[in-house]
């Protein structure tokens, strides 16, 4: 496994390389995780692939000072890996937060893409991510103001989960994001960044259904984040999506998902 870095703009972008197979592709994890959560698929990607994963923004060993990131920008990073492994078509996989940002980029990277793996997808029905989205921007920076010291937000969330009004899912997300500056700056930088990595259900479904593109879903059927249904509803009648479902939860990524794409290589 080889580790590099891009250089794009101010930023220095790492990224992880592993296989030899003849075709690219390039894989964003999850938000909070890292490139390196894929190094464990090698044994069922490695043939046919050669896989680059970067670390996305305000993650892992990525340096980026801006206080956001854009499509643009992640287009721009991918078109350098293309460029760096000199070639002009590829296959993209993303993983929840990582799956919503490769979704978004289907109008652009569409001509050239040869296959779609989306793992615990966020980016179609993700508990908690539509107040999300549809937060407006001068809301977000209010919040990140006054958000700089967190302590009487977490208090107030507390007592709403006593009274069940918080999720105590979210209330462990928020305690967890909010606490630590670096964790701080990594949460508000991608809830800025949402509005550019929007893209609505028809559309998506209207890319799959037109293009042919080949596309596998793979879901853990203990997974409390994702709308399964609204999913399933989403690829009815749409041939070439294929839904996987295994015996996990949000977190699939292991030797369970390695295992289950080796045999479908094979298959």
């Amino acid at each position: 496994m080889q580790s590099f870095y891009l250089e794009y703009q101010n930023a220095r972008i790492h990224c992880l390389r592993f296989g030899q197979g003849p075709r690219l592709l390039v894989a964003l994890h999850g938000f909070g995780d890292r490139a390196r959560l894929f190094a464990i698929l090698e044994g069922a990607l490695a043939e046919r692939y050669t896989v680059v994963a970067f670390d996305l923004p305000f993650h892992g060993q990525t340096e980026w000072p801006e206080r956001s990131f854009s499509k643009e920008d992640l287009l721009a990073i991918i078109r350098q890996i293309m460029s760096r492994e000199n070639k002009n078509r590829l296959s993209l996989m993303g993983y929840s937060f990582g799956a919503r940002l490769v979704q978004a980029m289907l109008p652009e990277l569409l001509p050239q893409l040869d296959k779609l793996y989306l793992l615990a997808p966020d980016g179609i029905r993700t508990k908690g991510m539509p107040m999300a989205v549809r937060t407006p921007m001068w809301v977000r920076r209010i919040f990140h103001q006054l958000l700089k010291r967190p302590q009487w937000f977490l208090r107030l969330l507390d007592l709403g989960r006593r009274l069940n009004l918080v999720p105590p899912l979210i209330l462990h997300f928020l305690s967890f994001n909010l606490t630590r500056p670096e964790r701080f700056r990594r949460s508000f930088g991608c809830w800025f960044a949402l509005d550019s990595f929007y893209l609505r259900r028809q559309r998506i479904k209207a890319i799959w259904r037109e293009s042919g593109l080949p596309v596998d879903i793979y879901f853990g059927t203990k997974d409390e984040m994702i709308h399964y249904k609204t999913v399933k509803k989403m690829v009815e009648g749409v041939r070439n999506v294929r839904i996987y479902r295994m015996n996990a939860g949000h977190r699939l990524i292991g030797e369970d998902l390695r295992e289950r794409m080796r045999a479908k290589s094979k298959a």
